[in-house]
């Protein structure tokens, strides 16, 4: 009986350190527990955030591609040299790509879709200008189809139309390109961007033709 009860308070002692461990043990769970309920919900504000963010970036995307695709013949006619469309700020009056070899006398760069950046809005001009004459000369091109089929990725239809009207031809009606780049190019350059050119960029046109 006597040697029963040193074993008895052993059992409960070690009864006991076991509720207290089982208890610290279960507190720290619950501590671990709290602390990746916290990081779970930290994670979970900021992928709102993110989200938040990318679908902000998007719509601005979609904005900005929309304006990419809207027609040039719709918008408003201004005089050169004042920034609008993309082409207004290359300088680049006639979306004129730039060559992969060299660049355009004038030119100083290239943008992402390979158009030329031009150093002023007359470059632009010399440079459509040498191109239309390489497309008559060169190609043997003579009809505003012809010129706009090998100018132009897109609206082809649209744009032979304008020029025609523009300049009072057919489709495939043959003309001396050369001769009426002064009439011809202008139309271009409203239709690209709806700018105007300027009386004294007629004259460099005029004199491009004679050389």
């Amino acid at each position: 009986m006597g040697a029963s009860k040193p074993l008895l308070a052993l059992l409960v002692a070690g009864s006991m350190l076991t509720a207290v461990g089982g208890i610290v043990v279960g507190n720290r769970a619950v501590q671990c527990a709290e602390a990746f309920k916290g990081r779970a919900l930290e994670w979970h504000g900021k992928a709102q955030k993110l989200q938040r963010q990318l679908d902000a970036s998007q719509a601005i995307r979609a904005e900005l591609e929309a304006k990419l695709k809207a027609k040039p013949a719709t918008t408003s006619a201004s005089a050169v040299g004042k920034a609008g469309t993309l082409s207004r700020k290359a300088q680049n009056y006639v979306n004129l790509k730039a060559p992969h070899d060299h660049y355009w006398r004038g030119q100083v760069s290239r943008d992402l879709h390979g158009h030329a950046v031009f150093k002023s809005p007359e470059w632009s001009l010399r440079a459509g200008a040498l191109c239309l004459r390489s497309y008559a000369r060169k190609h043997g091109i003579r009809t505003i189809r012809g010129i706009v089929e090998r100018f132009s990725t897109n609206n082809h239809e649209e744009y032979i139309r304008f020029l025609c009207k523009r300049m009072k031809l057919k489709p495939d009606e043959p003309f001396d390109v050369v001769a009426r780049i002064p009439e011809l190019l202008p139309a271009m350059v409203r239709f690209e961007s709806g700018a105007s050119v300027k009386p004294e960029h007629i004259a460099i046109l005029d004199f491009l033709k004679e050389s």
